[in-house]
């Protein structure tokens, strides 16, 4: 059994206790969305990927999901208690979807997004960040995601953008901790000689910090966003009266 990508505690204040009906965009193989149907809500999932969609009933248990562009969502209006997104709303066009998001909720309903960020505070990370870098400037430096909710907060569709965190910390392995190492892009264009320096150290690293039997546990902050949907700018404001109309 795959271990939950987040604490049990955020999908809560996220989506709340009571069954909801929720529209999961890019869910991907269904990690977060598998969470939220085990805590009884009724899930319907849109993803890019043909095959992510058709792994989905196997996993969840239903049918609901389906192929789609979130900026074109194929769902009724005012259908949806819920939106969320985990890990996945940097990806969608804001202008397009914000627009489509707010059109699928019901009054009252609300967008949820969730990202997981690595925790930087604990010594042996920072370590493992610093050794990272080296290859990649970028790598290991926190609040990925955390731009792509600007776009929220900047919208006539949403009211304030309310922020929780959680602490989840998650076992790894030595064998995880290099193959998470070794799949980073800029690991991968490394000279095989450097690239195998790098991962020594980071086996190295691990050696020195975990009490063995047990596996490291990485540190990561779980961030969630919540915003309620307002309805009143979607409606069309302008006055049509001298417009041509065309019987048909």
């Amino acid at each position: 059994m795959s271990r939950a990508p987040y604490p049990e505690a955020a999908p809560g204040w996220l989506v709340g206790d009571a069954p909801k009906r929720l529209l999961d965009l890019g869910s991907g193989r269904g990690a977060f969305a598998a969470m939220l149907t085990d805590a009884g809500h009724e899930v319907f999932c849109v993803d890019r990927s043909v095959d992510a969609v058709a792994g989905l009933p196997q996993r969840l248990g239903t049918r609901r999901h389906v192929v789609g562009q979130v900026e074109s969502l194929p769902y009724l209006s005012c259908h949806f208690d819920v939106v969320t997104a985990s890990e996945t709303f940097h990806r969608f066009a804001p202008g397009l979807a914000l627009t489509e998001i707010a059109r699928v909720l019901k009054p009252g309903g609300h967008l949820g997004v969730v990202y997981n960020t690595r925790d930087d505070t604990v010594p042996w990370v920072k370590r493992l960040a610093a050794l990272m870098q080296q290859a990649d400037p970028d790598s290991m430096r926190g609040e990925f995601g955390e731009h792509s909710l600007e776009a929220v907060a900047d919208s006539p569709y949403f009211g304030t953008l309310e922020r929780k965190n959680f602490r989840n910390w998650v076992p790894i392995t030595r064998a995880g901790l290099i193959v998470m190492v070794q799949r980073r892009p800029a690991v991968a264009r490394l000279d095989p000689d450097a690239r195998a320096s790098l991962l020594a150290e980071v086996g190295a690293l691990y050696d020195t910090s975990a009490r063995v039997p047990d596996p490291l546990l990485l540190p990561f902050k779980t961030s969630c966003w919540r915003a309620d949907v307002d309805h009143s700018r979607l409606a069309v404001e302008d006055d049509f009266d001298d417009a041509l109309q065309i019987t048909l």
